[in-house]
């Protein structure tokens, strides 16, 4: 049998109250359409129907009954871990643990906690680098309590809150034949780190200029990688990937040494350093433009001390 997701086994449970998909599904904030697959997925792995569909009002199946039973118990070990994550949290002293990818806790959240907590001195804060999975996976089960993230696709549990949005630009190697013909176009430091290419002052320009040359790429499932390849194809062609890589800065150093052009964020000069190795360019394209989000999870209050440092970190003055 193929395992069973305790988000899976939590929409079925919500069947059973409500006793109507309809009903569950506006409790879940899932489309109907959405849950009765989701549904009928679960019953298909479990090779039994959980719910009598020619019964008004819904009612559940013998075998549902039991299967439900197993749920329930299931649904009590996950609370039980989830309380025992929360005195893990409580007996490591920490009000606060963030989970968050490499370059929001390499560059962008240290001088944001401590900001925080030179003016909070006895507010103690954790950072966990991870990847978006395990980032997921840390705040459903309570081992976080707040995330940083770029992905759209996340789980109903975690609530998502934009806190500002970014520009992705075009970083090409400056020694490239393609830059002479674009000077007019290459980006000031000053223009990436102010703000101002959110603006329409400052234009894009097609990718199509760009389809002869390297790319280095994240790898796939990576939004970056995603947008990249949609913002390539829309121009009318399939990049040249030359390497996939873990890490966006992995790529942004490898284009600096001339390995090949490659996505990223309009403010990594502004941590890294102003640079005449690479030539920066803003791409006229709506997938351009990405949220960053703050995520937590539904079912988990945050704490006053918490909720203090989210507003501190809704206000603070990020670059671009």
């Amino acid at each position: 049998m193929e395992p069973i997701e305790f988000r899976d086994m939590a929409y079925v449970m919500a069947v059973q109250a409500e006793r109507s998909f309809s009903g569950a599904a506006r409790k879940q904030y899932i489309s109907q359409p959405a849950l009765s697959k989701v549904v009928r997925k679960v019953e298909r792995r479990l090779g039994v129907p959980i719910f009598d569909r020619g019964s008004v009002p819904l009612k559940v199946t013998p075998e549902g009954e039991t299967i439900l039973e197993y749920f329930s118990r299931m649904q009590e070990l996950q609370a039980e871990l989830e309380q025992c994550c929360e005195a893990f949290r409580e007996q490591r002293g920490c009000d606060l643990t963030i989970v968050a990818p490499s370059f929001f806790c390499t560059y962008i959240l240290p001088p944001i906690v401590s900001g925080f907590q030179a003016e909070n001195p006895d507010y103690t804060i954790k950072l966990m680098e991870t990847n978006d999975y395990d980032l997921r996976e840390f705040l459903k089960a309570g081992i976080a309590d707040i995330g940083i993230s770029v992905n759209r696709e996340m789980p109903v549990e975690l609530e998502l809150v934009e806190i500002k949005k970014e520009m992705i630009v075009l970083a090409v190697p400056s020694a490239y034949p393609v830059n002479r013909d674009l000077k007019a176009y290459a980006l000031r430091f000053e223009d990436m780190v102010s703000g101002r290419l959110m603006g329409p002052e400052i234009r894009g320009i097609s990718m199509q200029h760009f389809s002869n040359e390297r790319f280095l790429f994240l790898k796939k499932g990576n939004d970056m990688q995603n947008r990249g390849m949609r913002i390539c194809r829309d121009a009318g062609f399939s990049p040249h990937v030359v390497m996939e890589l873990d890490q966006l800065l992995t790529a942004y150093y490898l284009a600096y040494a001339g390995e090949g052009a490659t996505f990223t964020r309009s403010f990594v000069p502004f941590y890294t350093g102003r640079t005449d190795k690479l030539c920066f360019y803003k791409i006229d394209h709506p997938e351009t433009i990405r949220p960053i989000h703050l995520l937590c999870n539904r079912n988990m209050e945050l704490t006053e001390k918490q909720k203090k440092f989210v507003e501190y970190l809704k206000e603070y003055p990020l670059p671009g």
